[in-house]
């Protein structure tokens, strides 16, 4: 959705009045650490801009901010805590000021920093709490498909239309399934599970997945079937996989790097690919590429998974505290 703004704001469709649109994910941001100016957040990912910032802040109101998925943050954004607005060190009013990543969000929001440029939020349901006593003057729900446009997706997907048709048909007569097309994501992983069952070499629709359950196993199973042919331990790597997954999913980490495979003895290979999407972060970081599972459903499914071969009570118990 966010690229979708992007794109049609860069090509003239939309918010003409905008000369400057930053995008910045919350998953990238948690890997900053340190205090850190806005001067600089801006320079590090549009290192074009160095040189023109003291321009730019002249006018905020030609500027549109983007945060990316609140809900993958790591860091507190208390919109209720006086104390941001109170305690010196935690005042983030000038973009040459040293603060957390968290007073630079909540200081652009509440106009405290550049007063009069815009701030987009997206987030999942799960955080709209955060932003309960946020300066927020216009809240939009993302509805997703409706009707025919579910329809539309599959057809769209598959070029055999009688496989279309077929799947769409299968979903349409399980409500559990039918509920989740409303998410394109969540469109995309039934697709590619229910397609194979109802191609011509496939025969056996008895076994057609109507849980969400046999979903998540048979997008899993299609993994091991099409890519652990060259691998003597398959089951051993995926093992490792669904670790790093869990351990992701309990520190609300949803991108890993090479430290991270290092960690969990996984190398880059075909397999891996099967599971994790490679993610280019951009030129000034210090790892040129990043991991991710497609979706944040199937990372958690995975770090069920491990839990499910590898049981642990104590590890369990953790996730409820």
């Amino acid at each position: 959705m966010v690229q979708k703004i992007v794109h049609d704001w860069a090509t003239g469709k939309i918010y003409p009045h905008f000369h400057f649109v930053f995008i910045f994910k919350f998953r990238d941001l948690n890997r900053l650490n340190c205090r850190i100016t806005l001067n600089r957040l801006i320079t590090e990912q549009y290192t074009y801009l160095r040189g023109v910032l003291d321009e730019l802040w002249k006018h905020p109101e030609t500027l549109l901010f983007i945060f990316d998925g609140l809900d993958e943050f790591r860091g507190s954004i208390d919109f209720a805590d006086i104390r941001r607005d109170t305690e010196p060190q935690r005042r983030c009013t000038d973009p040459e000021f040293r603060c957390k990543l968290s007073d630079i969000v909540y200081s652009l929001i509440q106009k405290q920093l550049l007063p009069g440029c815009s701030v987009l939020v997206t987030s999942r349901p799960t955080a709209l709490q955060l932003l309960a006593k946020a300066q927020v003057s216009i809240w939009a729900e993302i509805l997703g498909f409706v009707g025919e446009e579910k329809r539309e997706y599959f057809h769209k997907f598959f070029e055999d239309q009688e496989v279309a048709a077929a799947v769409y048909s299968h979903i349409e007569e399980n409500e559990l399934l039918f509920t989740m097309c409303f998410n394109p994501s969540y469109c995309w992983i039934l697709a590619l599970s229910l397609g194979p069952f109802f191609t011509r070499k496939h025969s056996n629709k008895q076994r057609v997945p109507k849980t969400v359950t046999q979903l998540f196993s048979y997008y899993i199973y299609n993994i091991l079937s099409h890519h652990s042919f060259k691998m003597e331990s398959p089951r051993d790597v995926m093992l490792k996989i669904d670790e790093m997954a869990f351990t992701g999913v309990s520190q609300r980490n949803i991108v890993f790097n090479d430290e991270d495979l290092f960690k969990y003895n996984l190398q880059p290979s075909q397999f891996l690919s099967g599971f994790l999407m490679e993610l280019v972060e951009r030129e000034s970081s210090e790892h040129s590429v990043v991991y991710a599972f497609p979706h944040l459903t199937i990372q958690e499914f995975v770090a069920a998974l491990a839990q499910l071969l590898t049981p642990n009570p104590e590890s369990i118990q953790d996730c409820f505290y």
